[in-house]
């Protein structure tokens, strides 16, 4: 699709670590979102959980997605529930020493049950990294390189981390937009053989740099995340398709969304999917600016 006229490859450079913070509150996250979903978890880690999620329902003028991007952006650099919880009641602009207490206590309770249902996670980690770097380190450069061709511009950052965390969900991840970093459940296998895994890494890691001004200053804050990875999917696919690790088709949007537990800006996933294979026609057909694109995207989406 692309000919043979490639550019100059490039490269990001990867941080690989694996991090029992983010795990937990990535289990908080899942019971939040897609509890009748998730894999054998313990009720203890359950009820944890959901007392994070009741909390943060009590924060005042604060949205529950505003506040697990915080808490995922902060929580693997601070370890220590109090220090945790100061730092993201500062953020949050929650100002009362009530919320800051009871967030450090919630937080510390689902890490502790945690780390009981999972007492195996430090050592389990570095055996489930392997693969996922064995696929990477396969495809991902050339992923990449493709990427930038399907999309005409180098939607590329530098440098990145992955985060790997416990599955919960059967393979869900999550891009950390404003930090470099994408965290991802760490399986032994592909989830599904139509979709391997190095596409998935690839998906994340492709929206890392979409927060730049001149791709996000036509959408609205709230909705980047979501635009951003609907964005995404098709360029992946098509890149996935030249290396012959996928066969591009609308249906396999759709089956993306739903594997990759895309934000659909809260649309169902044939409407979303329909949406985004439409809206991927037209770019081929008329190259706008990836900027242009994005808005074009986010107002058929709304």
């Amino acid at each position: 699709m692309f000919g043979l006229d490639f550019p100059s490859e490039r490269t990001v450079n990867l941080q690989w670590i694996a991090n029992a913070n983010v795990s937990a509150f990535h289990t908080a996250w899942c019971y939040a979102h897609y509890s009748d979903r998730m894999l054998q978890c313990s009720d203890e880690l359950r009820i944890a959980s959901a007392e994070l999620c009741h909390l943060v329902a009590e924060f005042p003028k604060v949205s529950p997605a505003h506040f697990w991007d915080q808490l995922f952006t902060l929580s693997a650099a601070e370890a220590n529930s109090a220090s945790l919880a100061e730092r993201l009641c500062g953020r949050l602009g929650l100002t009362t020493s009530v919320y800051q207490s009871r967030l450090a206590a919630t937080l510390k309770r689902c890490r502790h049950q945690f780390e009981s249902a999972y007492p195996n996670y430090a050592t389990d980690m570095p055996l489930r990294t392997g693969p996922l770097r064995q696929m990477w380190d396969g495809n991902g450069a050339g992923l990449l390189r493709l990427i930038g061709l399907a999309s005409g511009e180098p939607l590329l950052v530098e440098e990145a981390q992955v985060v790997l965390v416990q599955p919960i969900l059967g393979g869900m991840g999550y891009p950390h937009l404003s930090t470099n970093r994408i965290h991802l459940e760490a399986l032994l296998t592909h989830a599904a053989p139509q979709l391997p895994e190095s596409l998935r890494i690839a998906w994340l890691l492709s929206q890392l740099d979409l927060d730049r001004p001149v791709y996000s200053e036509l959408i609205n804050a709230h909705r980047l995340r979501g635009v951003a990875g609907l964005g995404m999917l098709p360029v992946v696919l098509t890149a996935g398709q030249e290396l012959d690790l996928c066969h591009y088709s609308p249906q396999l949007v759709t089956e993306a969304i739903e594997l990759w537990y895309a934000d659909t800006c809260q649309l169902d996933a044939p409407t979303a999917s329909t949406i985004v294979s439409t809206w991927w026609e037209t770019f081929q057909a008329s190259r706008p600016s990836w900027r242009i694109a994005l808005a074009g995207l986010d107002q058929m989406l709304q």
